[in-house]
């Protein structure tokens, strides 16, 4: 029962192979995977949820990223100084027992209220996950590293409008909460018995403006990415499945150029972003092609914030970088909100 309280090391057997540090990225996709496919699923349940409760749906996203948002650093401060896989762990956790919590809230305070929990979970997982990743890894294969993490990331955003579209159908809006049960419990026994220990002795650094350019660029990149996503399910006219399908086309580009291309740089992310959005081709098309450019520009802008500092604030570092991500996420969301209300 100490692993309640401290972090346990891994089983030695596990911590002598060779891949060791790949099953703490895998273990660490389990929390980027979840995350954003609980940030995404929803906008395909925005219609049923406002149906249901009446009240303004973007409150069930914003909620959740306004406390994320308002974390992150913090968590990443406590994880640097506690240790990060008790914090991560624990992450799981209360994300999984909020999740339940919004499947059977009786109300729309009480869902708010659950979302708020399930953010600051979200918080302790994603203040973790790239410092987890960059201390894991040796520094020449930390930009591929970062890239299957990102790619979790997009696999977890194009599976969102994916199942969402579904079980919102079949199964009622409830069910885009539930499928986090059981991701959020295997996670929680991977990480037990996958990720080392992590605490280190805290260092007193300068900020280091270098990393502003490259929060940025995170920032901008997933503003882009949420915009569409959570537009479409507004302005589409088909049934929730086809919705789903083309909304996943966005974060599906995204996920292959963050696993596959690793060489490219900024520049020639941001080149296919603007071509994508002049091409004469259908707008599946359009969207894979503009998921790439943005798949290339996310690692890459991580990976210049994480090179920065040293490894001893690398979970000061996972927070700003996620900071930057929900900024461009929320930004996103009340770009589309706007648009829809101007339009409707």
């Amino acid at each position: 029962m100490n692993w309640f309280v401290t972090e346990s090391p891994r089983p030695a057997w596990i911590a002598r192979r060779s891949y060791a540090p790949w099953l703490v990225i895998a273990t660490v996709c389990f929390g980027a995977f979840m995350g954003q496919l609980d940030a995404s699923i929803v906008t395909l349940a925005f219609p049923a949820m406002s149906a249901h409760f009446g009240s303004d749906p973007e409150w069930i996203s914003l909620s959740y990223l306004i406390t994320l948002v308002a974390l992150l650093v913090p968590m990443g401060r406590i994880a640097d100084r506690v240790g990060r896989k008790i914090v991560y762990i624990y992450g799981f956790a209360l994300f999984t027992g909020a999740s339940i919590a919004c499947v059977y809230a009786p109300g729309f305070d009480a869902l708010i209220a659950a979302r708020v929990a399930q953010a600051v979970g979200a918080a302790m997982l994603q203040a973790n996950s790239v410092a987890l990743v960059t201390t894991a890894v040796a520094p020449e294969q930390r930009r591929k590293a970062l890239g299957v993490q990102a790619a979790a990331q997009a696999a977890g955003l194009a599976a969102g409008p994916l199942l969402g579209g579904y079980l919102t159908e079949h199964h009622g809006w409830q069910a885009v909460f539930a499928i986090n049960v059981p991701i959020g419990v295997t996670a929680m026994i991977a990480g037990h018995y996958l990720l080392p220990r992590t605490k280190t002795k805290p260092e007193r650094t300068k900020p280091n403006w270098k990393v502003l350019p490259g929060l940025a660029g995170v920032l901008l990149t997933y503003a882009a990415l949420f915009a569409p996503m959570t537009l479409l399910p507004f302005t589409m006219r088909q049934p929730l499945a086809h919705i789903g399908f083309t909304t996943a086309a966005l974060p599906l580009g995204f996920a292959l150029a963050a696993t596959l291309l690793s060489k490219p740089g900024i520049r020639t992310g941001a080149l296919i972003t603007a071509v994508a959005l002049i091409l004469p081709v259908p707008q599946v098309l359009q969207l894979v092609t503009a998921g790439i450019g943005l798949g290339i520009i996310a690692p890459a802008c991580t990976k210049r914030v994480m090179s920065a500092l040293p490894e001893a604030s690398a979970g000061v570092g996972s927070g700003l970088v996620n900071v930057a991500r929900g900024l461009g996420t929320a930004l996103g969301v009340a770009v589309a909100t706007v648009l829809i209300r101007t339009f409707q």
